[in-house]
């Protein structure tokens, strides 16, 4: 197959969230070809998918992608729907091409290009691909929760919507991140909740004078500093986050049993490090997420311990990018609004490797293997 076949490109996207189509917005003023490949049937359904009531720490003045701001109140915060039907507006105001429901299960070399087999089975090609992912797509879930009797009803962050689903009587929340924290306070409302905490946690005000945390993030440089740095090494120990009456002392005031780590499970009994117990009829992991990147078989692109290598986003592998990862570059890189100026860190790295390729081209070389 060569780079002339309908389903070969210059570029693959790999991803149709944010962070893919914040790299479509920049290839546009390219003379390559590119497609994202989006796994979902709609874009914006990985955050559709959330629970129900999640809405952004950051304002719609930094929740938004290059050259199109988040309708409605700058200074407000948007909701997760807001943001997938922003992110489906965005692709068709810019004329993105996205191919959906093409969740890629096999990411191969093909000759000096690569080869994308989709889940459906469906075969693209790229001259160079860009892995938009993002770091963490499979929820992390303790080997404890086998010990649980299969009476108690478990969900994830990814399966939770609404307080409804819950069954009656006491719930656990295993994780005291912003996610955690967010639906133990939200499900508090309805009955006895158990909130188990982990490491340090700092939740510093949404807003201060007036100013939403990330405008000054963005006037301190603290968005743009880098996980290298000194102070950004110090934030990302304790991964700071902001939020109204997150506070563990607030979530104590309503009622939650604030415990220590989740220490052991047996039937509907959970025992927490600080020596407290509690009985409970349903648990939701907010255990955080890990990678999956086992579909990334090119060798030299992972770790021993199956991890993406990568620079701020470049690969040892040449023709090789990622971007959407957490603190790819800067603290930014994690949020909406550090989408846009990773994916115009990458470009000017991607289109001289396609320039040459193009001159090799000229004088009869092949890139894509028969």
């Amino acid at each position: 197959m060569n780079r002339h076949d309908t389903d070969a490109f210059d570029i693959l996207v790999v991803g149709g969230g944010q962070a893919g189509l914040a790299m479509g917005y920049y290839l546009r003023s390219t003379s390559f070809t590119f497609r994202i490949l989006e796994r979902h049937t709609r874009l914006g359904d990985s955050w559709r998918n959330r629970f129900d009531s999640l809405t952004l720490f950051t304002s719609r003045a930094y929740s938004s992608l290059p050259g199109l701001p988040v309708a409605g109140d700058p200074t407000g915060y948007p909701t997760k729907d807001e943001i997938a039907d922003y992110l489906e507006k965005y692709a068709a105001h810019f004329g993105l091409l996205v191919t959906l429901n093409c969740g890629v299960s096999r990411l191969e070399r093909d000759g000096e290009g690569f080869r994308a087999v989709a889940d459906h089975g469906k075969v693209f090609h790229g001259r160079v691909v860009v892995i938009a992912t993002g770091a963490y797509q499979v929820p992390k879930i303790p080997e404890l929760s086998s010990q649980l009797s299969p009476d108690v009803v478990q969900f994830t962050t990814d399966t939770y919507r609404r307080p409804a689903q819950l069954p009656g009587g006491p719930l656990a929340v295993i994780g005291d991140g912003a996610t955690g924290r967010q639906i133990a306070k939200e499900v508090a409302a309805t009955r006895q909740v158990w909130l188990a905490t982990g490491k340090r946690r700092i939740v510093h005000p949404q807003t201060i004078l007036g100013k939403d945390a990330a405008w000054w993030g963005d006037k301190l440089g603290l968005l743009r500093m880098s996980g290298d740095s000194l102070v950004g090494r110090y934030f990302m120990k304790p991964d700071p986050f902001p939020g109204m009456d997150l506070h563990l002392r607030d979530l104590r005031r309503i009622g939650i049993k604030v415990v220590g780590r989740l220490s052991m499970a047996n039937g509907n009994g959970l025992t927490f490090s600080d020596g407290r117990s509690a009985r409970v009829s349903s648990v939701i992991w907010a255990t955080g997420y890990r990678d999956d990147d086992a579909w990334i078989r090119v060798e030299g692109a992972l770790d021993p311990a199956g991890h993406v290598i990568h620079t701020k986003g470049v690969s040892p592998i040449a023709g090789l990018f990622f971007t959407g990862r957490k603190w790819q570059r800067a603290l930014a890189s994690g949020f909406l609004v550090g989408a846009g100026d990773d994916a115009a860190y990458l470009v000017p790295r991607i289109t001289p490797l396609l320039a040459d390729a193009q001159a090799r081209d000229r004088t009869g070389h092949e890139v894509f293997a028969a």
